[in-house]
């Protein structure tokens, strides 16, 4: 008979009188993880914390938990499938197993017990640089970039004072001075480094398939796969995190490059992983979208779903630049406005040239092409059916290149 296996789980239940945010505190301590995972635990779903284990180890967590703060229950596996929890999207706070939390703070005594010491330091520091060195940089980064963030300005001070307390006493002693110095310079380092925009993840196969790889690890490993639309939109978000990139850059560099995605071969992740599901979230107005995403990427989406596929700026700007009679263009100008604009076409067949240029207008209903046959040669003129419409339109595709130009304009690469 197979051993059975059981789960640990937290329903957002706490320890009497202990304040909620001082239990926050001590998981996000004990999870070593930002205070946006945590505050995930306290949906009021039920969340799997870690899964597989023996029923003594489940004990052993779930009572380091209640220590934090956390009350949780141990679950055979099998029972947990059977329940109402197998169809709740539970979502993992962390990967790592639980270390012993802290719930107070420590004692200046207790805190130089366990500081670690300066060779371990010094073992760490080296440790990054070689991460660095291998071709690690934006799991390096990522990491420091989340102990970075959950520094607030008090904590910042102490620390710059506690440090500068060590550098004082480093000064007797030289070879350590120089240790000292070599940290210095790497942590200048790392601060120059996060100092900038933090970069989206690039359009580039090799970036996006290693991306769209962890995120089914992910989904796996987390059992969502039948989570909602938000719950697969915050993995993803993670996913893209953890890699050292910024999600809502990442969103709209996507979004606003898609035929650099489509030529470069993302459009399974466009669609099914990152732009789709973030579009269709907002357009349904799904519960908790507006807390995931800024005012400034609602609007870019919404605007890019209002527009008809097909249709840009140049089609209708060569329309609105051609001469008129009433709302007639005639095929010689047309031809003239196509050259004007360095459309390239094939001479010998000018009448399906403008068919081409025009073909998105006409397919929205902006437009009507006539075709016309003199003396066995065939012209194509154009009716303009909505002009106040195509204007609507093009006033979306202005906002939509200027917001281009402002995220992107002058990033190397990017543009």
């Amino acid at each position: 008979m197979a051993e059975v296996r059981y789960q640990v789980i937290f329903r957002g239940k706490t320890v009497p009188d202990m304040p909620i945010e001082d239990v926050k505190a001590n998981l996000a301590n004990l999870f070593k993880t930002n205070d946006v995972r945590i505050n995930r635990l306290f949906s009021g779903q039920a969340v799997v914390l870690k899964k597989g284990l023996q029923q003594e180890e489940g004990e052993r967590y779930r009572v380091l938990l209640e220590r934090a703060g956390a009350l949780c229950e141990v679950v055979p596996l099998a029972a947990a499938q059977s329940s109402p929890l197998a169809e709740a999207a539970a979502t993992v706070a962390a990967d790592a197993s639980p270390k012993e939390p802290r719930p107070a703070p420590l004692s200046e005594k207790d805190h130089a017990a366990t500081a670690p010491s300066l060779k371990q330091r010094t073992a760490a520091i080296k440790e990054k640089v070689q991460a660095v060195q291998a071709g690690e940089l934006h799991q390096a980064l990522g990491s420091i970039r989340e102990k970075v963030q959950g520094i607030d300005t008090e904590d910042a001070g102490r620390t710059v004072a506690a440090l500068w307390d060590r550098v004082v006493a480093l000064k007797r002693n030289k070879m350590l001075w120089g240790l000292a110095g070599a940290a210095f310079i790497v942590v200048a380092v790392v601060v120059m480094l996060l100092s900038g925009d933090t970069p989206p993840m690039p359009i580039e196969s090799r970036v996006f398939n290693a991306f769209a790889e962890q995120y089914q690890h992910e989904v796996q490993e987390a059992d969502l796969a039948g989570a909602g639309t938000v719950v697969l939109i915050d993995l993803a978000r993670d996913v893209i995190e953890d890699m050292g990139f910024d999600y809502e850059r990442t969103l709209l560099l996507w979004l606003l490059k898609k035929d650099r995605v489509e030529s470069n071969g993302g459009m399974a992740v466009y669609t099914q992983i990152l732009v789709d599901p973030v579009a269709v979230a907002v357009a349904a107005d799904l519960s908790g979208i507006v807390d995931r995403i800024t005012p400034e990427t609602r609007k870019i989406l919404t605007v890019a779903a209002s527009l008809p596929p097909g249709v840009t700026l140049l089609p209708i700007k060569m329309v609105k630049s051609c001469p008129a009679t009433g709302n007639r263009l005639q095929h010689d100008d047309l031809l003239q406005v196509l050259r004007t604009h360095k459309v390239v076409f094939d001479a010998s067949q000018p009448d399906l040239a403008i068919a081409d240029a025009f073909f998105g207008l006409e397919r929205a209903g902006y437009i009507k092409i006539h075709r016309r046959w003199e003396k066995d040669v065939q012209f194509s003129d154009i009716e303009i059916l909505d002009l106040a419409a195509m204007t609507a339109v093009e006033e979306n595709l202005e906002y939509l290149a200027k917001m281009e130009k402002h995220l992107f304009g002058d990033t190397p690469g990017l543009a």
